[in-house]
Formats: structure tokens, sequence, C-alpha cells
């Protein structure tokens, strides 16, 4: 009998996949199960953001556009003063056969008369490279990596120029021989500043010297041309526009993460949220006057850090007391709470303004908003106009780096909210957000907003979240909602949703940076251990599995002893004896599910016995009687070893493993706590309109370890050696079933049976593990489902890109063979190409992408039997394409694309079939997905759509006929426009 549903979605969203699994726990059913794929915007190789290139590229057209209308206006400021002939083009400045370099003139302009053309030609030379100028970056450390360079540059060139005692800085370059960066360096910055002092030493000297056309009116208005920026006052306005309502008050901006309201905010969550343990695991907090205390250091005019070494030494903690989350011989360098803001603002601003900052808040965080709105000094200045300043103030804040990342970005609770929770931190018992929040009303206001937000359908992520501009984000989340949303129309709102945040999704940059680090010193270590055990046993470093090296690596930090009773453990006998020492988890995982390396010791098989499923304090302290080791003496051996990380050695000591703490390893185990996990966790809850009223609770961040658990314990893993076989895209289907079946129960009895099933036969542990899923036949269906699965690929049909490689060449003709190719010349060496595109001075660019490819087919060619013609369609063919200007030519194998002739008027009658790179095409009932075109041997290319497919079964393209069927598939995210094809594909194999 049916009964009544209980749907779980599982989604496994990553940058470029979503997979996604709906399944009904109640009738024993999985009703969809999918992968789809999407380009992530970005770099495939560097992994930087597409939004770099174009941002860049933009940024170089501005900037040269800006140059190009300067040196204009200075070319006709040079003409005005006699300095060039008034008929004279630009060209007259150009550097001759004989001429001396720029850099030699700007040296002897401050010893001799000019003539007019070198005169001029200096002038014009400034005009075009005038220098840095400065943007409020400060000292370069918070400025970016190629600001930051800058800066650290044109700092040295300042303390050699002043070493040099050269006049300008003009003659230092000619000093150093180089004048000009080469490509990525920056060694020969100078700044605006210096390049205009230069101009007015050089005025003065040809003044001194009698030339009579460096006048003072001249030299004023040279200084305003090398001088003049545009300022863009919108700019600041359209990123405030972007800034996102408060989470409690809608009608609220969120606060600028610089106001001294946001800073002594987190000061007080920080320190609200420590914790120490002493020796007997009892826990304990901060007291509200404690608290107090450290915010007044914090903030103060002479700002002291607190560390949690200085707590330490303030409460006089003992020595076996730790801070949890925190390495001991860390505690020294490791900052509770940094308000880096404030700090900076110590640093620059008068002791009287920060008192009086300290006095008012109001008034402090005007002014750092107006900070953090500014992206220019004009700017900034017009936002003080209403803060109340004397002109010594006023000259001070204007002087902050106001570009730096401290003074970038918004938080998420405004001022107004800000305030209210400041009023409330300090009360006796209120130390933790929530308990300010519950105090001040603010969480009923929060939870009201977002159950009056909720809808059937998701909404767009950056109307959830406007302040997200990252576009791999942005674009992950927009496929995942297409996802879901196409979910809810057919059964309507889930009643849960599980979902595992990809790896790349979830880390930021710096944790992608400290991975990338810590996986090529592994990397290396890896590499020599492997050779060491490979040559003791004689055999290839192939044959080495992970877990030798991981015995090895464990050994090593265990300073090559038995982690519990500090026994030697022999490398030889470890190598070559199987058993001789094992992996014992310290807490152990039937009761934790923790599986991490900080959970793994390596210890002798004797010692592993005689644990058992008991944390070391149980068995140490149970087998006292039993020559089980002396907890003191192991505890004192931990604490000694500092190569443990601070979790491993929490591990080790732990005293209470009791049914409570089981269950928040569990949870811990289950939960994903990354940030990028709970803002899509969030924006789930927070927005669908769930069943069963507006209870929270409805989305659960699953832990990539719970799903690898129970993946290899239902045996879904279809890679070699039971691993996961990243290489076929259906795994992420496979992943999401997973993820749907994911719950603390699940985890905790394939953790059990893991447990039992560690010394019993195959088959009874595998029927132990079996018996986990959320039904009998779970696993079974999930492969069934698997062989019918077809990844659909979202296919921007978009039409722009790159339309020229960079490179501007010189255009000699085409060859006089049939090819036609195009005899080209630059960067030194000749080239012939087909792809080209002429410019109006006779040069040429090499045509980069391609839009897209229609297919053209003339029914009465070839004698009635019709012919197909291809005409690739490329980014530079898009603007010919709009005006009507485009004429469609049919490519010939072996044959230029400026040599092919047009496509016959009788194919133009008829619509063409376009493709896009990534679109699934179909036919005669053939389906492959169009990855491109080899426009040499008019080719047509496809990937199968079918991990087990092949796209052999299509015809070549100079096959095709009037007979021959061409349609293109609309895909939909789910992938039902290939259910029925699969499945026939299936049955006539």
């Amino acid at each position: 009998m049916q009964k009544e549903p209980y749907y779980i979605l599982g989604l496994d969203p990553g940058i470029a996949s979503c997979g996604f699994a709906l399944i009904d726990t109640s009738n024993h059913k999985i009703l969809e199960m999918g992968a789809h794929l999407f380009d992530a915007p970005q770099e495939s190789k560097t992994k930087v953001s597409l939004a770099v290139g174009r941002r860049n590229a933009r940024s170089a057209r501005r900037n040269n556009a800006r140059t190009k209308n300067r040196q204009k206006h200075c070319f006709s400021l040079l003409k005005s003063h006699g300095i060039v002939p008034e008929e004279s083009a630009k060209e007259w400045l150009q550097s001759k056969k004989g001429d001396k370099p720029i850099i030699d003139l700007r040296v002897d302009g401050l010893d001799r008369v000019l003539e007019d053309r070198e005169f001029a030609q200096v002038l014009y030379s400034l005009s075009g490279r005038r220098g840095y100028f400065p943007n409020g970056e400060g000292d370069g450390k918070d400025a970016g990596d190629d600001s930051g360079k800058v800066l650290s540059a044109l700092a040295q060139n300042d303390r050699q120029l002043e070493e040099s005692g050269c006049r300008t800085v003009g003659e230092f370059l000619l000093q150093k021989g180089r004048s000009r960066n080469r490509a990525g360096a920056y060694e020969n910055c100078v700044r605006n500043s210096q390049i205009v002092d230069e101009a007015h030493k050089i005025f003065e000297a040809q003044r001194s010297l009698g030339n009579l056309k460096a006048s003072k009116d001249f030299e004023d208005a040279y200084v305003e041309n090398i001088t003049w920026r545009a300022i863009n006052s919108d700019y600041d306005d359209l990123v405030y526009g972007r800034v996102g309502a408060c989470s409690y008050f809608k009608e609220e901006k969120r606060a600028a993460r610089a106001d001294l309201s946001f800073e002594l905010c987190r000061a007080y969550e920080k320190l609200g949220h420590i914790v120490m343990v002493d020796s007997e695991g009892n826990e304990s907090s901060l007291t509200n006057d404690q608290i107090g205390q450290y915010v007044l250091k914090l903030f103060s005019v002479k700002p002291k850090s607190v560390k949690y070494s200085t707590i330490r030494k303030d409460l006089d903690l003992s020595a076996t007391t730790f801070f949890k989350g925190v390495e001991r011989d860390q505690e020294n360098k490791t900052t509770v709470v940094e308000a880096k803001a404030w700090n900076l603002l110590a640093k620059k601003l008068p002791e009287a303004l920060l008192q009086r900052m300290l006095d008012d808040r109001d008034f402090a965080d005007d002014i750092l908003e107006a900070v953090t709105y500014s992206s220019s000094r004009e700017g900034l200045d017009g936002k003080l106009a209403d803060v109340s300043l004397d002109e010594g103030e006023r000259q001070a804040i204007l002087d902050l780096p106001y570009s730096s990342k401290l003074f970038k970005g918004y938080g998420t609770r405004s001022r107004k909210a800000l305030g209210m929770l400041l009023g409330a931190f300090g009360e006796e018992g209120i130390r933790t957000l929530t308990e300010a929040e519950r105090e001040t009303g603010l969480l009923a206001l929060r939870l009201d907003k977002e159950r009056n937000q909720r809808a059937a359908l998701l909404p767009p992520y950056e109307a959830y979240d406007p302040a997200c501009t990252n576009p791999v984000v942005l674009r992950a989340m927009s496929r995942m909602r297409r996802i879901v949303n196409a979910v809810v129309k057919i059964y309507g709102v889930p009643h849960e949703i599980h979902i595992e945040v990809g790896r790349e999704l979830k880390q930021s940059r710096h944790e992608k940076d400290l991975i990338n680090k810590r996986n090529r010193q592994n990397q290396q270590n890896n590499k020599v251990w492997a050779e060491t055990i490979a040559g003791m046993r004689g055999c290839d470093v192939g044959d080495v599995t992970g877990k030798d090296l991981m015995k090895y690596a464990l050994r090593e930090q265990q300073n090559q002893k038995d982690a519990y009773t500090g026994e030697p453990i022999d490398l030889e006998r470890m190598v070559l004896e199987e058993h001789y020492c094992e992996i014992d988890h310290i807490l152990p995982y039937s009761r934790t599910c923790e599986d991490g390396r900080d959970n793994k010791v390596l210890v002798l098989g004797s010692s592993n016995q005689n644990k058992r499923e008991r944390t070391p304090y149980e068995w140490m302290t149970q087998d006292a009687d039993c020559g089980a080791p002396s907890w003191e003496a192991f505890r004192a051996s931990v604490l000694a070893n500092n190569n443990y990380p601070r979790r491993k050695r929490e591990h080790l000591l732990n005293t209470s493993l009791d049914s409570e703490a089981e269950g928040n390893f569990l949870a811990r185990n289950l939960n994903d706590t990354r940030y990028m996990s709970i803002a899509i966790k969030n924006y789930l809850d927070n927005t669908l309109a769930f069943p069963e009223g507006d209870r929270k609770g409805h989305v659960l961040a699953v832990a990539g370890g719970a799903t690898s658990a129970l993946r290899y314990g239902w045996g879904l893993n279809f890679g070699a050696d039971s691993t996961k076989d990243r290489a076929d895209d259906r795994h992420h289907a496979v992943d999401a079933c997973i993820i749907a079946a994911c719950s603390k129960a699940t985890v905790k009895k394939v953790a059990e049976a893991h447990s039992r099933g560690r010394d019993a036969f195959r088959q009874a542990r595998e029927s132990r593990l079996a018996a986990t899923q959320p039904w009998e036949t779970f696993a079974e269906e999930v492969i069934a489902q698997r062989e019918i699965v077809v990844p659909t690929r979202f296919v921007d049909h978009g039409v722009t890109g790159r339309a020229f490689e960079e490179t501007n060449y010189r255009f000699d003709g085409l060859s006089d063979d049939a090819k036609k190719l195009a005899r080209l010349y630059g960067n030194g060496k000749h080239v012939k190409k087909g792809n080209v595109y002429f410019g109006k001075e006779g040069n040429a660019h090499i045509v980069d992408g391609m839009a897209f490819l229609r297919l053209w087919l003339d029914p009465d060619a070839n004698n009635g039997r019709g012919k197909w013609f291809a005409d690739p369609v490329y980014y530079a063919d898009i603007p010919a394409l709009r005006n009507g200007s485009y004429i469609p030519r049919a490519i010939k194998a072996h044959v230029a694309r400026i040599g092919c002739d047009p496509v016959p008027l009788g194919a133009l009658e008829g619509p063409p079939v376009t493709l896009f790179r990534g679109d699934v095409v179909e036919v005669n009932g053939e389906r492959a997905r169009f990855s491109g075109i080899n426009i040499s041997s008019v080719k047509l290319e496809f990937d199968a759509i079918a991990a087990d497919g092949e796209a052999v079964a299509i015809p070549t393209f100079g096959k095709w006929d009037k007979n021959t069927r061409v349609c293109v598939i609309q895909e939909d995210c789910l992938g039902h426009c290939h259910r029925d094809w699969r499945a026939k594909s299936l049955s006539e194999d």
C-alpha cells in the first residue's frame, strides 16, 4: 500500500556540476537522479576567474583611451605655445635615426637650452608616462598583489633616489641604465609627484638658460595636463547600491566592516566564545567583567592586542588547562580577536580625535562609513562634509588608506542592530550573540523576516545575498536553483534537503593556498618514504600503498614510538610484517564516526587488541591493574609531543566520551560547518516554504566524510579498488543519492557495522553494511538508476567572447597555392593563417573564438540528393551578422576560410541548424554532444552523452544528404529529455 510520501532531495553542488536525487523514504523509491554540468567561469589551468581577464582588459582600454586623450590635449598645448609647428602631426615627434634618447634629453634639459623639437619630445613623453598616482592603498600591505609590488618598488626607488643625489627622477633612471619596466616587473615605477617635480625643474632650467617659450603660463597649463585625473562620482553610489539589507531590519543598510560598532560587536562575540578546559575536562568561560576589561584594552587610544597567552597569564591558568580550539604552542601567536581597522586608526589619527570617536560611537561610525564608501580622495572629502571635524582632523582622515582591504566590505547587520546588540553585551549572563539577540528581541525579528521571505520556489541567489559578487558562486547557485525549482514544480517542496557542498566551492582562496602548500609538502615526503619502503621490500614504488605511507607518516609524527605505550616501532618490521603494527582510531569509529587523520595513531598490534573499542582514558583507567599503560605517564607524553596537532591532542586526552559527547561527535561529523556550506543551507532553509509549518531544520549540510563512509559501506564506489570513479560524471548523481539517504542514524549504523565487521568474514561484514541502507534494495536501485542517467549540460548561447588573438600582424598577401592562406609577420617571424581579419592600415589579426556553427541544407544540390554546408560564425563576425553585412561562407577542406565561396542561395532559402559547443544533436536517431569542428578537414566533432556510449554511429558530415534528419535537443536540467532515448538504447543493447 502507498504511504504518505516523504521526500528528501539530495544535492551535490560544485563549481562546475550539481548532482541531484529525490527519494521517497516512505515508499522506498528513487524518483529523480541525475547530474547537471556547466562550465565554471574561470580559466581551466590557472583557476582564475574569467572576470579578472575581462576586468584587466577593460581597465587597459580605459587607461589607453585616457592616455590618448591626454596626449592629444598635450599636443594641442605644444602647438598653442609655438613648440610644435601648427601644421604638424604627432609623427613629427617620433624619434629618428641620430636623435638622442628621450631619457637623455630629460637630463640635458637641466643644463642646456633644448631645441623646440627636443623640448616637445620631452614634454610629450612625460605626458604619456606621468608616473603612479596614490589611490589610498596605504603602505601596500592590504592593496593586493600587483599594487603591493608597485608600492614596494616605489618605496625602494624613493630611498635610492635620495641616496643617489640625482636632481630629478629622470636623471636617476638614466643612471640606473633602464627607464622602462619589463613585463610583470615594477622596478622602474616612479610617482606622479616626482614627474611633476621634474617638469617644474626642466621649465625653471629652460627659463634660466634663456628659452623664451618655457613661460610660467605654459608650465602651469602643462602641469595641469599631466596631473589631470578622471573622477567617477557615480562609481561609489553604484557600489553602495549593491549593499544588502540588514538581517533584522529590511529598511536598513548593512554597516561597514570597519565601523567601530562592528568591530566592538565582533570582539564581544569572540571573547564570549572562549572556552577553557582543565585537566579534568571541566569547561569554563570568561566572566562579563573580564570580557569588558579586554574590550577596553582592545579599543583605546593606545590599543593592545589580546592573545591567548595574555589571558593565560592574566588568569594564572595552570599548564594543564588549554583553550578549546587552540594549539598550546600557538597561544603566543594567536590573537583572540583583531580590531584591524581601529588599530590602524590608532596609528594614523590624533589621540584627541580617537578619544572623541570612543566617546561617541555614532560619530566614529560616520567617519568610517565615509572612508569605506569612498574610492577617491575627492569622494572622501565630499562625504566628510557633514561630519564635524576641524581641518587637521579632516586631513588626517583623508590620508587614511581608504582603498585598502581594511576599508572594504559590509557586514550583515545595520548600525541600528549593532547598537542594540552592544547595549545587551556586558549585561550579566549575556555573552553569546544568540543571548544578545534574544535579550534585544532581534532574534524574533530575524526569524520573522526569514519566515516572511519564504516561497514555493527559490529566488535568485543574488537577490537573497546582494553582497555576493563571486561569479563562480553565483553560477553554481544559479544552476542549483534551476534544479531545485524544477523538482518543486513536479513534486512540490521536499520535506528535507540534504546538501554536500563541493570542496572547491566552500574553500576560500587562503584555505586553498594552505591546502596546496601542505599537499606539496606531503607529496615530497611521500616520494621519499615510498622509495624507502620500496627499497626495503624490493618492489616498485608504484606497489607502495596509501596505507603504507600513512603508517610511515604517523610513525614520524609519534617520534617512532607506539602512541599509547611509548615502545619503539621498528621501521623494518613495520614495512615487512603486515600485523606488527596497526592504525588505530583514538576515539572509536563506531561511537564517533571520526575517521580523519587527527583520530588515527600507529600502535603495536598488542596495543590495538588490548584497547578494543575504548578511548585511551577508558582503557588505561579500566585496565590499570591488568598491565595497561599509566594514564598520567601517557598524558605527559602527549603534552610533550609538539608534533601532535591540537585536535589529535584533544582526542588523545579525552576523558569523557559519554553518550552526549558521542552525539556531539556524530553531529559534527555529519554536519558541514564551513562558511559556504552554511550560507547555502541558510539560502535554502530561509527561502523555501517547506511542509509541516515554518519550523527550522529542514536543510542539512552533510559532511563529505559521512557520505564517503556510506558510499564505501553500500558498495557504491565504481572506480578501481573500490574507489570513487571521478572520471564518470554520473558519480555526482550517485553522491546525491547517498547525500539524500544520509542521516545521523544511518551514519551511526554504518560505523557500528564497520566496527563489528572488523574481524568478521567478508560475507558477514557485507551483510551488516547492507542492513544500514534506507531500505533493503536501495543500493541495487541506485546502481540500476545509474545506468539510465545521462548527465545534462548547461550551454551558454551567448555570442560574446574574445574576437582576436593579441598579436597585431603585418599582412603580406595571400599564398599562391589553392589553400589561399594569409602570409603574416609578427613577433619577429612569418606565419601562414587562414582565419584572419584585415584592418584598414594593412594589418591583420588572427580570429579567435567560434561563437556557433550553422549548418545549411541545399536539397537540390548533388542532382537532387541534397548537400549540407558548414558555416562557422566567430565572435569577430557578430557585428557584421547584426548589421546584415555578414556573408555565410561554406568552408572547404584544406582551404582557408577567406578563400571559401559563399553558401549557395538554394541553401539560404531554409533556416540553418545552429550548433553551440556543448549542444546535444540528434542525427538519424543517434545522439551526441557537439564539441567543435575541424575547419581544415570540415569534420564535425562529437562527444558521447552517455558514459558507456560512443558517437561513431553518426555519419561523417560529407555523407549527409536531404534525408539526414538533424535536430538540436533542448536539454532540461533534470535530464527527462534523455530518459526514453536512453531506455531504448539500453533495451536494444
